[in-house]
């Protein structure tokens, strides 16, 4: 007789969950509270669905336990992940930085297929219903709906974490594992962009490529190279989500978070002194920002000009120019906040992983109740990573069930 298994949450990891459970001959019930599934899917990598990446390890993973993940990643690597999504119908195109992505560019073919395999399997679909609470019976568990039980045998929670709220984003996960005395750590927003206490309005909408570092109560944590964007707020870009979940993490802890960018990675100090005394030779008495202007952008420069309090070039003596480079290597930001669960890609934080187990997803206080994907503390860097962790601890969790 087959096992009737109850999921929660129609996302990433509760669909692939709900095929590997189906595809072993379970009855499978997908329980989401939005009114289509996926909604998230659809959301990630600006639309085009970042499936996965070229190389994944524990390195690229996140949380009290990184190595946590291993079963899981080492049960569905990238090659395994390329396999079933190509069963599926869905064939992968290389994008930068080992980037993974369907053919068609859309997430919205990831879903389509996913929904179609389910109910190609039998799994039967309960939308616009929230899971208010779990009730463990003699035989299994009780889901309690608005007004309703249901039976099951086996129940996944992978509800995801506050992150995105638009698309669904909830802390509903947490309190259905709390009322199991799972513990959660706190939760903070990763991959968001950072607030900071610069005024940086007339230099908004400038993109460079650069190198970023952060320094965690002036000791340096991570460095990463890219896309910075500077913003209203602050600032966002690739890198910026890169090393947000180390800033926003000492942010939670009320440590002091200071960012240095540098703005020419491609010169050392000394080539560009050289290089801007060079240009000095041709001032013709331009103004600061004009004598920078066609070596960086013209919103930088005036935003440099105004710190060096020089407004002619042919005035600018050694000393400045020392000054300017200093400026255009080691330019200094102050983080005050992210841009919160809002904006952020992915929870950091969530149930103990500790009080799970590893090789089934199990959780180790109740027999029969699993957990995958975000609402684990867990999270991984951009690229892919997080979708990633998703279906595979999906994978995992459907075939222990």
């Amino acid at each position: 007789m087959s096992k009737t298994v109850a999921i929660i949450g129609a996302g990433a990891s509760g669909l692939v969950a709900a095929i590997t459970a189906a595809r072993a001959g379970a009855k499978v019930k997908v329980y989401e509270k939005n009114n289509k599934i996926g909604k998230k899917i659809l959301a990630t990598g600006n639309g085009r669905c970042n499936i996965t990446n070229q190389t994944i390890t524990k390195g690229n993973y996140h949380g009290d336990n990184p190595s946590f993940v291993n079963p899981a990643i080492n049960h569905f690597n990238t090659s395994t992940c390329r396999a079933f999504f190509s069963e599926l119908g869905i064939e992968m195109t290389m994008g930068q930085n080992g980037r993974l992505y369907p053919k068609s560019l859309q997430s919205s073919s990831v879903v389509d297929l996913l929904a179609y395999e389910c109910r190609r399997l039998g799994v039967e679909f309960l939308l616009e219903t929230k899971i208010e609470n779990i009730i463990k019976t003699e035989d299994g568990f009780s889901p309690q709906t608005k007004g309703r039980s249901q039976k099951a045998e086996k129940i996944l929670i992978c509800t995801g974490g506050p992150a995105m709220p638009t698309v669904g984003g909830c802390d509903s996960g947490y309190e259905l594992a709390m009322n199991f005395n799972h513990t959660i750590k706190p939760v903070h927003p990763s991959l968001v962009q950072l607030v900071c206490s610069e005024n940086l309005k007339n230099i908004s909408g400038v993109k460079i490529q650069g190198d970023i570092e952060v320094f965690i109560d002036k000791e340096l944590k991570i460095n990463r190279q890219g896309d910075i964007l500077f913003t209203n707020y602050g600032i966002s870009g690739s890198a910026v989500l890169d090393i947000s979940r180390i800033a926003s993490h000492a942010l939670l802890h009320q440590r002091d978070v200071r960012l240095k960018i540098d703005l020419f990675s491609d010169y050392s100090k000394e080539q560009l002194k050289n290089l801007l005394k060079k240009r000095l030779k041709f001032s013709n008495a331009k103004s600061v920002s004009l004598w920078l202007n066609g070596f960086i952008n013209s919103k930088l420069a005036l935003y440099f000009e105004k710190s060096l309090k020089i407004k002619e070039a042919d005035k600018l003596n050694p000393k400045d120019i020392v000054t300017l480079v200093h400026f255009l290597k080691n330019m200094t930001l102050h983080v005050e906040d992210t841009r919160g669960f809002k904006s952020a890609e992915v929870t950091a934080g969530g149930i103990n992983t500790k009080e799970i187990n590893s090789q089934t997803l199990e959780s180790k206080l109740q027999k029969g109740l699993f957990f995958a994907g975000e609402v684990l503390d867990i999270d991984g860097d951009c690229g892919g990573y997080n979708l990633h962790w998703a279906w595979a601890s999906g994978y995992l969790a459907g075939s222990s069930m």
